[in-house]
């Protein structure tokens, strides 16, 4: 799934974004061994060998500006993030209760000097998209003559990038953390590398550290449930990093999670961050009963969202549930309407339904759709543009992301084209930039129909279209029972009254949606104001940003060199769609 896309997003996250997406809002792998390479030969580490009182500074990377970033419309909110690193709040929660921590995400706030100088140890993590800012944090912390740790997807995907750090930790946290901060604090000669062999049981890791955000800067918190999805995407790092069996937390995990998420005072939308919330259907099931249960006896405190595969259409139990429980949106990884493409990439579960009427009935439902979609694949002709704008125009899905298609490190479809010798490059983890890979279109082709096909969907009038069709399919529905704090929505509406209907280059159509919402769908009048919001970034973000880069040349860069990218990464994908009978046994199915 090309969501938003998460020590990385799995404690995420996607925010994928996620913009999905946390560490991305992703996390890492577990059952970690050590591997005992020499202890880190770099000269930089504090003088004292050991570290009985750590003072530990934990760095979240700031993100490029981007789709999932949503800075345009931050701006108008008042807000300074869209999601916290839900990743690094829970290696918080990992550590020794006596270590003093403080939390920098430089999404909302500066590194300054003083807690470098305050910290013993800085810990970053980070996604491949935050690569610049991640290397530019190492540079400052070992100039201060800091012990470094790193890890996150970027670093499980591409170890052999970050090679001046202290400590690498490659996969997920829960296990290797607890002996890591052992190693520290006896100064027994801590491994510079340590890997997961296995999985962590995420039943027993802790409620993260939500207590250390400046919660104000947020418009959402993000929380997980699971982690993995039993897909077999070609172009997903998700499966390589999280595993294709999903593993779950308890509800009552959930709930406690949910517990400190208010304890803070923060109320707004709350971000289920799984790679697939419904990638274990039994559990989802289990989990939403008593979620709703929870949003009922508290008011309903919080608006959730999450994402799922196109599946989800068919199972009213679990729309239902989702619904009951408080959530009003959902991401989905519809990708192409291009049925060769979708069986190119092994995207099967999407070529077994109408994707246009799953996603007007999700939408009738009372979940509004986001969703992602590629151009690029090697199926792919002249004709996938008019195709791609014709699906999506038709649908009710006003903020579409749609990238060109991206091998990510460690992925089946890097290891496919670099058999293939297509690679060109690492990428910018960012899919609405040139291709990083010789694809089968022209380059210059696929980058001009790409610009014009954006062009053509963040149109003023053709996003408010598909906009309003959202309100027309939910019009009769119940008001949500979820309201924002009256201080923020009023101090929001008339920002963006100000700045989108009295100053804006299209505040004729904003005008025009707003009073044919008003007309069309009156009870969904709050709805059509959020979608408004949303707006500013996706016209402002295509326009100003997007097709600007798109028209200038690539930068050069040096030759990739991925035999050694290649020989790092032996964590085979089951090649098969069906999950084994182990996964299905785990996965199980219906209500």
């Amino acid at each position: 799934m090309s969501g938003p896309r998460k020590l990385g997003g799995g404690p995420s996250g996607a925010p994928r974004a996620s913009p999905h997406q946390v560490l991305r809002g992703r996390t890492l792998r577990t059952n970690l061994t050590l591997l005992r390479e020499p202890a880190c030969p770099l000269p930089c580490t504090p003088d004292r060998t050991t570290l009985p009182d750590v003072k530990a500074l934990l760095v979240w990377p700031r993100f490029p500006r981007s789709y999932w970033g949503q800075e345009y419309t931050l701006a108008i909110i008042g807000k300074g993030a869209v999601i916290p690193p839900l990743g690094l709040l829970t290696v918080a929660a990992l550590l020794p209760k006596h270590w003093q921590l403080r939390l920098c995400d430089l999404n909302v706030s500066e590194l300054d000097d003083d807690d470098l100088a305050w910290a013993d140890l800085v810990m970053i993590s980070g996604m491949q998209v935050q690569r610049a800012s991640f290397h530019e944090v190492i540079a400052r912390a070992r100039a201060a003559g800091k012990r470094v740790v790193a890890g996150g997807p970027y670093v499980t995907t591409s170890p052999e990038e970050v090679p001046d750090v202290d400590h690498l930790v490659i996969g997920e946290a829960e296990d290797v953390l607890p002996e890591l901060a052992r190693a520290l604090e006896v100064g027994d000669g801590a491994p510079r590398r340590l890997e997961a062999s296995g999985r962590p049981d995420v039943s027993r890791t802790p409620t993260p550290r939500f207590d250390l955000l400046r919660i104000d800067r947020y418009d959402s918190i993000s929380v997980q449930f699971s982690r993995g999805c039993p897909f077999n995407c070609e172009f997903c790092d998700i499966i390589e990093i999280f595993g294709r069996v999903p593993r779950t937390k308890s509800p009552d995990q959930l709930i406690a999670e949910l517990d400190a998420v208010k304890a803070t005072g923060f109320s707004g939308p709350v971000f289920l961050v799984d790679d697939n919330f419904i990638g274990n259907k039994v559990a989802a099931k289990k989990m939403l009963r008593r979620l709703a249960v929870w949003s009922e006896a508290h008011d309903f405190p919080f608006d959730f969202f999450t994402e799922a595969s196109v599946n989800l259409a068919d199972d009213d139990v679990l729309i239902q549930g989702l619904v009951a429980a408080g959530f009003s949106a959902v991401f989905l990884g519809i990708e192409t309407p291009s049925r060769e493409a979708l069986l190119e990439t092994q995207k099967r579960q999407n070529t077994h339904l109408d994707l246009g009427a799953a996603v007007e009935k999700l939408v009738a439902a009372g979940l509004e759709v986001m969703a992602g979609f590629i151009v690029g694949f090697d199926a792919d002709d002249e004709t996938i543009f008019e195709r791609q704008h014709e699906f999506i125009s038709r649908s009710p899905i006003s903020m579409a992301m749609l990238g060109l298609l991206t091998a990510l490190p460690s992925t089946q479809l890097w290891r496919r084209l670099a058999a293939e010798g297509r690679l060109l490059h690492q990428g910018e983890g960012d899919a609405a930039y040139h291709p990083n890979f010789v694809t089968r279109l022209p380059a210059a082709t696929l980058v001009a129909g790409y610009g014009k096909l954006l062009a053509a969907l963040y149109e003023p009038r053709a996003f408010f279209r598909r906009a309003l069709r959202t309100l027309e399919l939910q019009r009769d529905l119940p008001a949500p029972k979820y309201r924002r704090p009256l201080g923020f929505s009023v101090a929001a509406v008339a920002r963006s009254l100000w700045r989108q209907g009295v100053r804006g280059s299209y505040r004729r159509e904003y005008w025009a949606f707003l009073a044919r919402a008003l007309r069309t769908a009156p009870r969904r009048i709050p709805h059509a104001m959020a979608l408004a919001i949303h707006a500013e970034h996706f016209i402002r973000y295509t326009f100003e940003d997007v097709l600007p880069r798109l028209a200038a040349a690539p930068p050069a860069r040096a030759p990739l060199a991925v035999e050694p990218l290649v020989q790092i990464r032996r964590r085979e994908p089951k090649t098969a769609m069906t999950p084994s009978a182990p996964e299905r046994a785990a996965l199980g199915s219906g209500s």
